[in-house]
C-alpha cells in the first residue's frame, strides 16, 4: 500500500471499532491515529523521504476535507491525524472500501429475497441470526466480508434445499442450482455444513458425538453423493414395480438394497415376523447375523444416523412387522446411542434398547472407554435437563465410572468364551 492507502484504510480500521459506527454522533471521541503512540510505525519522520511522503499524503487527503492534520510546534513533523466524520463516506470510496452500513444493507436484501418464505426450522434461524446482526451491528458473515459473491451462492444453495421434497444427489443439487455439476462441492458444501452444523440441532448433536465426513452429514440432510445401500437380513420380502426381493433366499447373511430403490417399493411382506433389530454397529451387525439372529427376526445394519430415504425404508418396516413384534435398537452406550435411540425411536414409538442398560455399564465398565471432564458434564447437563429418560440408569453408571461402552466390548466377549 501507498503512504495514502496506508493512512485511510488505519483510520477507517479505527472507526469500525468505535462507537461512531453504530451510534454517529452519540460520542464526542475522535477518531485518530497518534504518531506518539505508533499509530503510524511506517512514519519515519526522522527519515525525511519518509517524512514527506507521508506528509504530502496527508495534506491531500485534508484538502479533500477527509482528515486534520496537528502538527508538532514548529516542525514540520505530524502529531495526529483526525479522521473528518462528516466525510466518512467519502473517505471509504478513496480507499476502495464498502462501508459496514451499505455491506449490512445489501445483505439483508439479499438474505430476505432468498429466504423470506424458507419452510426450514434451521434455515429460518440462521436467517433472523443474519438479518438481526445486519441490522443492530452491522455485522455480516465472515465468509462475505471481502467477496460478497459467496453470499449470494449460499443464499441460492439454501433456496435450492429448502425447495427439495426428497432426497437428491449432489451433482444434481449441483447443476440444478448452478449449471455446474461440481460448484457446490467445491466452493459452497463447506460453508453449507458450517451453517447447517451450527443451527441444525439434530446435525450439530450428531457431529458432537460422531466423527461424520462432510459426505455423511450431507447424506444426514437429504443431499448424497452416491446413493445409500442398507443392509438387512431376515425372512420377508421386498416387493417393488417390477417383481420380489426374497430375503430368505440369502439367509443369514442378508442383502443389500439402494437407497434409490426405496421409493420403488410397493409393500414388505414380513407377517411372519416377531423381531424387529437395528444394529448400529457394522462388525457387530455381521457376527449377530451368523451367530444369534432368530429364524423370525429382522436384522437391520442401523450405520450411525438416519438420512430422510433410509428413515422413510424404516417407517416401511416397522409398519410392515405385526402390531406384537419387538422392535429394538443396539448401539454403543454413549450419548452418540442415546440420542440415535430418540431419532429411531420417532419413527418407531415402541422402540426398546437392547442391551444397552445400566446392568450392561456395570458389568464391562473396566473395559469402558474413559471419557473427558467434558464429556461426562455434557452428559451430566443432559441428564438434569430429563433427556434420555429410558437411559438415566445407565447413564449414572457412567458417571460413577467415567467411562462409556462400546458395542464391540460384546465381541470380545463372546471370542473369549
Amino acid at each position: 500500500m501507498n503512504e495514502r492507502d496506508v493512512l485511510v484504510n488505519r483510520l477507517l480500521d479505527k472507526y469500525e471499532k468505535s462507537a461512531h459506527l453504530l451510534t454517529p454522533g452519540r460520542s464526542t471521541r475522535r477518531v485518530l491515529l497518534n504518531v506518539e503512540k505508533k499509530d503510524i510505525p511506517e512514519y519515519d519522520y526522522e527519515y525525511a523521504p519518509v517524512r514527506d511522503a507521508f506528509n504530502a499524503a496527508a495534506k491531500a487527503l485534508e484538502e479533500q476535507q477527509l482528515v486534520c492534520i496537528e502538527w508538532a510546534d514548529n516542525r514540520m513533523v505530524m502529531q495526529k491525524i483526525v479522521l473528518e466524520l462528516q466525510n466518512v463516506r467519502a473517505c471509504y470510496r478513496v480507499a476502495g472500501r464498502v462501508h459496514p452500513g451499505e455491506r449490512a444493507e445489501r445483505v439483508i436484501e439479499q438474505t430476505e429475497r432468498y429466504l423470506k418464505e424458507t419452510r426450514t426450522p434451521w434455515l429460518a434461524a440462521w436467517r433472523d441470526r443474519v438479518i438481526a446482526d445486519a441490522q443492530q451491528k452491522l455485522s455480516v458473515p465472515q465468509f462475505c466480508r471481502e467477496d460478497e459473491g459467496r453470499l449470494c451462492d449460499l443464499l441460492r444453495a439454501f433456496q435450492g434445499y429448502d425447495a427439495l421434497r426428497d432426497t437428491i444427489s449432489m451433482r444434481t443439487f449441483s447443476i440444478d442450482i448452478y449449471h455446474d455439476s461440481k460448484y457446490f462441492e467445491r466452493s459452497v458444501r463447506g460453508t453449507f455444513l458450517g451453517v447447517a452444523r451450527k443451527y441444525c440441532a439434530e446435525l450439530a448433536a450428531l457431529c458432537e458425538e460422531n466423527p461424520l465426513s462432510e459426505r455423511d452429514q450431507l447424506a444426514f440432510l437429504g443431499i448424497y453423493a452416491r446413493p445409500e445401500h442398507y443392509e438387512m437380513s431376515g425372512s420377508f420380502a421386498v416387493h417393488t414395480e417390477k417383481g420380489i426381493i426374497d430375503f430368505r433366499a440369502a439367509e443369514p447373511f442378508g442383502l443389500a438394497l439402494p437407497g434409490t430403490l426405496v421409493d420403488r417399493i410397493t409393500a414388505i411382506d414380513a407377517d411372519e415376523i416377531d423381531t424387529l433389530t437395528f444394529i448400529e454397529n457394522k462388525t457387530n451387525y455381521d457376527e449377530y447375523l451368523c451367530s444369534e439372529k432368530g429364524k423370525r427376526e429382522i436384522a437391520v445394519y442401523h450405520g450411525g444416523f438416519l438420512s430422510p430415504k433410509k428413515k422413510k425404508l424404516v417407517r416401511r418396516l416397522c409398519e410392515a412387522v405385526p402390531e406384537s413384534a419387538e422392535i429394538r435398537f443396539w448401539a454403543d452406550i454413549d450419548l452418540g446411542g442415546f440420542r440415535m435411540f430418540e431419532q429411531l425411536h420417532e419413527v418407531a414409538p415402541q422402540l426398546q434398547p437392547m442391551r444397552m442398560g445400566a446392568d450392561e455399564v456395570e458389568r464391562y465398565h473396566e473395559y469402558g472407554l474413559p471419557r473427558t471432564k467434558a464429556y461426562l458434564d455434557r452428559l451430566r447437563a443432559a441428564l438434569d435437563a430429563g433427556d434420555f429418560p429410558q437411559f438415566a440408569d445407565a447413564a449414572q453408571k457412567i458417571l460413577l465410572y467415567g467411562v462409556t461402552i462400546e458395542q464391540e466390548i460384546f465381541l470380545a466377549e463372546n471370542a473369549a468364551q
